[in-house]
């Protein structure tokens, strides 16, 4: 942009104002098609993918630009470099951004090496600096998983990923809330002796249906109990300000408060007599998932497999199946602690 066409002289409020300006032509287009009707999934998944967003920060900034209408209202709020932030310059992203949309996400379905080799390749005729593996892996890893199953004809992605019939449509934030455990691919090192530790930790999540978004969580050692659930929902029930400030996390968890229904499965745990009771005085409607039907619990299932997939770039992580170990000791090159790790 020109001088004479800038409106902020400091270069990070410009660049603030000119991605404001982005997302506030994408987000009134979206709303203008659809007027007074529900916005569609594929839709909002489309505009997602083109500002650099996922769904559920999408569905926060559309909220917010319903209430006030203004440019403002959608521009990014943080200020400086932020964790995992992208730092490529913007010839770079850019090129990294159109290899993915007209080589990655076609039906054909290629490879990443492939992409790797044809971006590094267009970058070597643009006289631009190859970025690595990792860098472009990231940009890749950052699309919606269904979306990128849906552009690549990835049948098999596109079901897991797809909320099967039966599953539970929710109307409203709290209506619906599933729950699930799962052991981390990963092995931790003990605090003190810095040496790893013999068993993984456990993750236990809830998600709201409707807004997609985590509303509690809690990590521990010790194997999926009643415990873990309580602690897990006293996290997704109370404020989050106090654990982000403790932990000096610099964010916004806009999501307390009791679900209206808990959807869990089978284990022994949620049958409980102990946990059927709590949700019964709190007036919590326990739904348990039929028996041999995960795809009733699409959203948290897909949640867990989103962010076992993160969890398997840290130094540590046992992968998803041994073919993608090959014949690495996970636990030999284990290097986070379980503090470092929450």
């Amino acid at each position: 942009m020109d001088d004479d066409e800038r409106v902020f002289d400091d270069d990070e409020k410009q660049r603030a104002w000119l991605e404001g300006c982005r997302r506030e032509e994408a987000i009134s287009g979206l709303l203008e098609r659809h007027g007074d009707k529900r916005l569609s999934i594929a839709d909002v998944d489309e505009v997602a993918w083109e500002l650099g967003v996922s769904r559920a920060t999408l569905y926060r900034l559309i909220v917010a630009f319903r209430a006030k209408r203004t440019v403002s209202s959608v521009e990014p709020r943080s200020r400086g470099r932020r964790k995992n932030a992208f730092v490529l310059d913007r010839k770079r992203e850019k090129l990294i951004s159109l290899a993915i949309r007209e080589i990655y996400l076609r039906p054909e379905r290629p490879t990443m090496t492939y992409l790797i080799e044809q971006v590094r390749a267009r970058c070597k005729r643009a006289e631009l600096p190859p970025p690595d593996r990792r860098t472009i892996k990231a940009r890749v890893d950052r699309i919606d998983r269904r979306v990128a199953a849906l552009k690549r004809k990835d049948s098999k992605g596109v079901k897991a990923t797809k909320a099967a019939p039966g599953q539970y449509v929710a109307s409203r934030p709290l209506e619906v809330v599933q729950i699930d455990h799962t052991e981390v691919d990963l092995f931790l090192v003990d605090e003190t002796t810095r040496k790893a530790m013999t068993a993984r930790p456990w993750l236990t999540l809830a998600i709201d249906v409707f807004t997609r978004m985590v509303v509690g969580f809690h990590l521990s050692m010790d194997k999926p109990s009643r415990v873990s659930i309580g602690l897990c929902m006293l996290n997704a029930v109370y404020d989050k300000s106090a654990w982000l400030k403790e932990n000096e996390i610099d964010a916004r968890w806009p999501a307390a408060g009791l679900p209206e229904a808990l959807h869990a499965d089978n284990g022994a745990d949620f049958r409980s007599r102990a946990f059927s009771w709590a949700c019964r005085e709190e007036r919590i409607k326990l739904i348990w998932r039929p028996v041999g039907a995960p795809h009733y619990g699409g959203h948290i299932e897909r949640l867990i497999g989103t962010i076992m997939g993160r969890v398997h770039f840290y130094p540590g992580t046992t992968f998803a199946n041994p073919t993608a170990r090959q014949d690495n000791d996970p636990a030999r090159f284990s290097a986070m602690t379980f503090r470092e790790f929450e």
